[in-house]
């Protein structure tokens, strides 16, 4: 088969694989809760590829290459094209919500291609990034969805919040701000509490 395969790609195909299904399952039975799961598994898969790839030894520069250029593009479905289309199935579907919608995903492509070009002949880990990471913004974007269903408010003015985040998050994506990256052990328990609501809300919606 073409391509390169170790333990890294495999996640990263694991979590594209998850936001893509999670949307046609969207779009299947109009149940929404299927779209952001997929999202957020799809966040935690991206948020241990790279330490899986700077672990292995022996990758070779194609491989590196590959891993870089395979991660920006999973990230442009999981966290670019899969929200967008997410949010305006939602109820952003007028001509100035698509409007907005299309600078979003612009403005994400624009981060992650230059994101490949700074980081491309690099291996070790970033500790601090230009502009906010595109897996933020499902997480933004999730956090919505989950105090939409337990607050009344969030849940009344859902579309006016998405309309205000889309265009302030895809600003965000290609400005200037430098922000830490989240690292300790309390990160990664984190993540595992993410992924655990993340499962009992799979559940319930199966």
């Amino acid at each position: 088969m073409l391509g390169f395969w170790n333990k890294s790609v495999y996640i990263t195909y694991l979590g594209a694989f998850w936001a893509v299904f999670g949307l046609l399952m969207f779009l299947k039975t109009d149940n929404v809760d299927f779209a952001f799961l997929g999202m957020i598994l799809a966040a935690v898969c991206d948020m241990f590829d790279g330490k899986v790839a700077r672990n292995l030894e022996n990758r070779s520069e194609q491989e590196k290459d590959f891993g870089v250029q395979i991660d920006s593009l999973a990230d442009i479905v999981a966290f670019i094209v899969v929200p967008a289309i997410t949010i305006y199935k939602i109820g952003l579907n007028e001509v100035y919500h698509l409007v907005l919608l299309s600078f979003y995903v612009i403005a994400g492509i624009i981060r992650l291609a230059y994101f490949n070009v700074c980081m491309s002949n690099k291996n070790e880990a970033i500790k601090t990034y230009l502009g906010l990471p595109v897996p933020v913004a499902v997480l933004i974007y999730g956090l919505v969805w989950l105090c939409a269903k337990f607050i009344p408010f969030v849940y009344n003015n859902e579309i006016l919040i998405y309309t205000i985040l889309v265009p302030v998050v895809g600003y965000l994506h290609i400005s200037k701000i430098k922000i830490k990256k989240f690292t300790g052990n309390w990160f990664y328990a984190a993540v595992t509490i993410l992924a655990f609501i993340a499962l009992i809300l799979g559940i319930f919606v199966l």
